[in-house]
């Protein structure tokens, strides 16, 4: 990401149910790590039409490639439709970039590894794209917000291999899931009801690299996943050779604002999908980096949440901001202006590819 992001001190919901979902090894022959703990699954409210839910392994529950060994969390909220009846509903997967990782108050806590300090927690950046994951689920969809705070915490140069073995992760455990097995199994309203033929990834900032990173031509995905489209909002692609690498099996879609500063990175991926009958590229008027997650969007994220425009000196006066495409000053859209057109773009493709 770029900037700030929030406290999920005040993003957590509390404990309605708890239950424990022991997991077994890892099988020799597995090429991802041993996932290690068991998880906590927490009920929250979410909206008259859908449901949600958090699984949580824990801050060490597993470690991807790309981190040297060190470990990360493996912990998504799930937010889906209240009638799961009727057959199987296509599995959406969201990954959030990167800002702050722990919080102590209101006050981001920087100088620090992975876990929090005593007296810190993390940051609920996963949570920032919950309106998203609402209009999904209320169009049928199973969305998975996955949280990556661990990786953006310890990464070097490939933070985004560790993002795409991280999605990895989820999708093959939710493929286990989908048949009554694995370390979700306890999860039991979804067996049967969810469609791995039909999955989608939607990533912003270094978690829109990512999904980059997992849909490139020479990235296996697990078992049994079929990835039929990939969103990516004002990817950040840190770590990703686009000169060698390609994206020509999957569907992609990129959406970026014109006054985020990182605009241009939003191209790079078209250049990479030479030869892909399916690519569109959205540019956002007024549009900046943060207001895309609400956790990193001032009035509705922590007291250092922060408008990159403002930041990065491209705001002008009358509201106005300077455009990184060289298309003048637009009028900068409010935060829920620039949600609504996540949401149009998000529903649309997604309807499109996954429908």
């Amino acid at each position: 990401m770029r900037m700030p992001p929030r406290s999920l001190r005040r993003c957590l919901l509390p404990l309605t149910a708890v239950a424990s979902v022991v997991l077994g090894a890892a099988s020799c022959g597995n090429a991802q790590p041993e996932i290690v703990g068991s998880a906590k699954v927490s009920v929250q409210d979410a909206t008259a039409g859908s449901a949600r839910l958090t699984y949580d392994f824990g801050d060490s529950a597993y470690a991807p490639p790309g981190l040297d060994g060190k470990r990360t969390e493996l912990k998504a909220a799930v937010t889906y439709p209240r009638d799961l009846e009727g057959g199987k509903h296509p599995l959406v997967m969201m990954l959030h970039g990167w800002g702050d990782t722990c919080a102590a108050g209101d006050k981001p806590v920087r100088a620090q590894g992975w876990p929090c300090a005593k007296g810190a927690e993390p940051v609920g950046n996963y949570l920032g794209y919950s309106y998203l994951a609402e209009a999904l689920a209320d169009k049928g969809y199973i969305v998975v917000s996955v949280a990556a705070n661990g990786i953006q915490a310890q990464e070097k140069k490939q933070g985004q291999v560790a993002r795409a073995a991280l999605l990895d992760k989820h999708m093959e455990m939710w493929e286990q899931l989908s048949t009554g097995e694995g370390p979700l199994r306890e999860l039991k309203q979804f067996t049967d009801h969810v469609d791995l033929d039909r999955v989608g990834t939607l990533g912003h900032s270094r978690g829109g690299g990512g999904v980059l990173a997992q849909a490139l031509d020479s990235h296996k995905l697990p078992s049994g996943v079929h990835l039929r489209a990939t969103l990516a909002l004002a990817p950040a692609m840190n770590g990703i050779d686009a000169d060698k690498e390609h994206i020509t099996r999957v569907p992609l879609s990129l959406v970026a604002g014109t006054c985020d500063a990182m605009w241009e990175d939003s191209k790079i991926p078209v250049a990479m999908a030479a030869g892909n009958p399916h690519v569109e590229h959205h540019d956002v008027p007024g549009g900046n980096h943060n207001f895309f997650n609400t956790v990193w969007t001032p009035g509705t994220g922590p007291a250092f949440a922060t408008d990159d425009v403002t930041v990065d000196h491209r705001n002008r006066p009358g509201g106005r901001c300077e455009s990184a495409n060289a298309t003048g000053t637009p009028q900068q859209l409010k935060p829920a202006e620039q949600r609504e057109t996540a949401i149009r773009y998000a529903t649309a493709f997604f309807d499109k590819y996954l429908k």
